[in-house]
């Protein structure tokens, strides 16, 4: 008997070593305190069906980890192995499973009585090909994970065509002890047991896999045939000579035009791509905050909301999620890349098309209304820009409610499957698009994108373009907001309230979008030259601006969702340099550094990228230095006034409630760094021309562009009411633009026309004007928020401003 568990245990080791030379697993959560354990508890770790091959792959990978082997036993107990399976294969291919209690795992609640410490339960989680797939191909199904029981030839294939392509994930362990003190009866506790792994091995294949995708033609026919649609078809019969058949055909055109095709193979040949592209052309990708996504994967369908700065955006977050074990979206893109060649590939990586307006074609809305609604009631993620396009200035742009308000009615009709909305920031050092977007900002016209574009992106290894950051912002569980926001959602049947809510969660989501935001080297640099003379400073001071403002980033503690570069300032100033080719020049008494007109045009994208951290640091020092001497109430009824129309332009996390304890927070922050003076109550600036007082007014500069349109609005308003809004939009923008040609101000969003209309849009709301007989109408309250911006800006900046306004 021994001879014969020698010659077993020798099989094992040997097919132990043969297999794992041969296969390169992708190991998630194995490791000590990534799980919570100590060494020294009892673990057993648990598998979903019996598999041998499966066993040798954790048990590698747990000695790579230090972690106690499966096959060793479990410390002292009176037990061989450490494993016990919820299932055994049965049939000769094994793709069967007969679900019964294992002996191992029902002694572990008897052992549990007599020991001092936790039986720790490790559910492990083995998939050979971790994506979903359709049903149309018996090949691509033996090659990939699907939720059919993975079959021993299944096995065998992925392991000699796809050894590299295999994820093993070992999660949080459950404690036999606490299902022990919950449950008096030993069957209900080994019952419970069962039923608390079943539930998280489905979580963790819903997460990880995706729900299972049905054949895509299965699909149009189910869009086709819903109520909605065949609505349409009917109400549009008959007009213009057309019949239900051609509309139906023209409905099932549409579905053909928007309906993804997902594809395993493409996605894997596009994660073997992008990793080759991430590592040449940038130097490496920074993810942070992935964790709660895992978490909230396994009970929660995601719909993830990004800010969209470039077209590789789609492909960043893609490649992230799959490259930490979750199963890329579902992403909505604009039919302006439904190119050739592209078009398809884009397609079955994922995508599905839009057009940038649904209006005048009712059918056109309702079968994409369908299709998304289909796309949530079976749980497949999905990722969509609220922002309607990519920033061309950097600043996340105002959100728009389209795609908002279809998931809402589509979450209304059906909301058996919790939605949670994940904010994510793309934090780049350098945007492949920068080129374009330097023409764009100085005035030239958006170019139609082109299948030639793929190839310029050859361009861009000629250059450094830094490291990306990738951050997942604070999740928002859709059920709960909707609860707090509009009680009565499920049962309400106008779509008003829907709408109406639909706005307040645009602007929370990008709030959000703005709280997960990454500081990185460039965006640094950029605010410290932008906000000095001539976009020229002396070395050693920019050094110490850089270091001023990465310390000011880290204590302002804006969120919990935001990082900042920890790189010394030499070592952001060096990076800075190599990526954007800024200026240096050696002089007699030191150092100077210099962007030129085009460098100053680009680095506006870059300090827009994080110039809302800054907005109202900036306001409290253009305050504090405009005048000799202040207070902390001064200081904060002044910012008060002002802060509605900062949180509207910017984005800003914080409340009009929290404008006291933010601007104390803030001044106390510049009295550490030294950089103004408290006594007594007294706030003032350091003495003039001191290195402190130089780094306060530059900060201070920051916040000029966006107080200067504020004033151009309002001297417009205050020389001549009679203009509508659109006139009063249009005349602001032109007032800037003169204003920015004549000054040779190098910030081309100084006159971008949105950012006028976000402000009178806000001085509506905030009830300063009216609208009569579709003219503007100034309110009682309006000479107040005049006096607070002609505070803070300088005479000549007002004459400028009052010259350039035609009579």
């Amino acid at each position: 008997m021994a001879t014969l568990e020698r010659i077993k245990s020798f099989q094992y080791h040997a097919s132990r070593r043969i297999l794992n030379a041969w296969i390169k697993p992708t190991v998630l959560g194995c490791d000590l305190g990534a799980l919570g354990l100590d060494p020294d508890d009892a673990i057993c770790y648990v598998l979903p069906f019996r598999s041998i091959a499966d066993l040798m792959v954790i048990d590698k990978a747990c000695e790579n980890s230090n972690l106690p082997r499966p096959v060793d036993g479990i410390n002292n107990l009176d037990e061989n192995r450490a494993i016990f399976f919820l299932g055994h294969p049965e049939g000769r291919l094994g793709r069967k499973t007969q679900r019964q209690q294992s002996e191992r795992m029902q002694r572990l609640f008897e052992h549990q009585h007599s020991l001092d410490k936790d039986i720790q339960i490790v559910p492990v989680s083995l998939f050979w090909g971790h994506q979903p797939d359709q049903d149309k191909s018996i090949i691509k199904l033996i090659l990939s994970e699907n939720w059919t029981v993975t079959s021993r030839f299944k096995k065998l294939l992925a392991i000699i065509f796809h050894p590299s392509h295999i994820l093993v994930q070992f999660n949080a362990p459950i404690s036999i002890r606490r299902i022990i003190e919950g449950e008096d009866n030993h069957e209900k506790q080994v019952r419970k047991l069962l039923r608390v792994l079943r539930v998280h091995f489905n979580h963790q294949k819903q997460a990880i896999i995706g729900p299972d995708l049905s054949h895509r033609r299965t699909l149009i026919n189910t869009i086709i045939a819903s109520h909605d649609v065949q609505t349409i078809i009917e109400t549009e019969s008959g007009k213009d000579g057309s019949n239900s058949g051609d509309i139906e055909k023209k409905a099932i055109a549409y579905a053909n035009e928007i309906v993804s095709n997902q594809s395993y193979r493409v996605i894997r040949s596009f994660h073997v791509l992008l990793k080759w592209l991430w590592n040449n052309l940038y130097d490496g990708i920074e993810v942070n905050h992935v964790d709660r996504v895992k978490q909230l994967a396994q009970s929660h369908e995601i719909i993830y909301i990004p800010c969209h700065r470039s077209h590789i955006d789609y492909l960043l977050l893609s490649y992230v999620l799959y490259h930490n074990g979750l199963t890329p979206p579902h992403i909505a893109a604009g039919k302006n890349l439904n190119l050739p060649v592209l078009g398809p590939l884009l397609r079955r990586a994922g995508a599905f098309f839009m057009r940038r307006s649904f209006q005048g074609d009712l059918l056109y809305k309702s079968v994409f209304d369908e299709y998304l609604h289909q796309m949530f009631i079976k749980g497949y993620s999905v990722e969509y820009f609220i922002e309607g396009g990519r920033s061309r200035t950097g600043r996340t742009l105002n959100p728009r409610t389209g795609m908002l308000n279809m998931t809402l009615s589509s979450f209304q009709k059906d909301s058996s499957i919790p939605i949670c909305m994940m904010p994510v920031y793309f934090g780049y050092e350098r945007v492949l698009e920068s080129s374009t977007y330097k023409s764009e900002l100085a005035g030239s016209d958006k170019k139609t994108e082109s299948i030639f574009d793929m190839f310029k992106i050859f361009n861009a290894f000629k250059q450094s373009l830094g490291q990306v950051t990738v951050n997942f912002g604070e999740p928002l569980l859709l059920a709960d907001y909707l609860d707090e926001e509009l009680p009565n959602w499920r049962t309400m049947e106008e779509k008003s309230g829907i709408s109406r809510v639909s706005y307040k969660l645009a602007s929370e989501l990008a709030t959000r979008i703005n709280s997960a935001t990454a500081v990185k080297v460039v965006s640094l640099v950029a605010i410290a030259i932008l906000c000095t003379p001539r976009q020229t400073i002396e070395e050693k001071h920019l050094l110490n601006q850089i270091d001023l403002l990465a310390d000011l980033a880290r204590a302002l503690q804006y969120s919990d969702d935001y990082s900042v570069v920890s790189l010394p300032a030499e070592a952001i100033l060096d990076a800075a340099i190599k990526i954007t080719g800024l200026n240096r020049y050696q002089h007699t008494f030191g150092t100077t550094l210099s962007a030129s007109g085009e460098q100053s045009v680009l680095l506006t994208y870059y300090r827009n990228n994080i110039a809302h951290l800054y907005a109202l640091p900036s306001l409290i020092a253009r305050f504090i230095t405009g005048e000799r001497e202040t207070s902390l109430p001064e200081i904060t009824i002044f910012c008060a006034g002002l802060f509605s129309f900062l949180k509207s332009e910017f984005m800003l996390r914080a409340s009009i409630d929290d404008i006291a304890n933010e601007c104390q927070r803030i001044v106390e922050i510049f009295e550490q760094r030294k950089l103004l003076i408290v006594e007594e109550g007294i706030v003032r600036a350091g003495t003039y021309g001191s290195d402190e007082f130089a780094s306060l007014h530059e900060l201070a500069e920051l916040i000029e562009p966006t107080l200067e349109r504020f004033h151009i609005v309002i001297a417009l308003l205050n020389k001549d009411e009679t203009r509508s809004i659109r006139d009063l939009e249009a005349d602001a923008a032109a007032v800037a633009q003169q204003l920015s040609a004549i000054y040779g101000i190098n910030s081309p969003d100084f006159f971008e026309r949105s950012l006028f209309s976000n402000f009178i849009n806000c001085l509506k709301s905030e009830g300063l004007i009216s609208i009569s007989d579709g003219m503007v109408k100034r309110s009682d309250r309006f000479d107040d928020l005049t006096s607070a911006t002609a505070r803070t800006l300088d005479a000549d900046v007002q004459h400028n401003v009052l010259q350039a306004i035609p009579s």
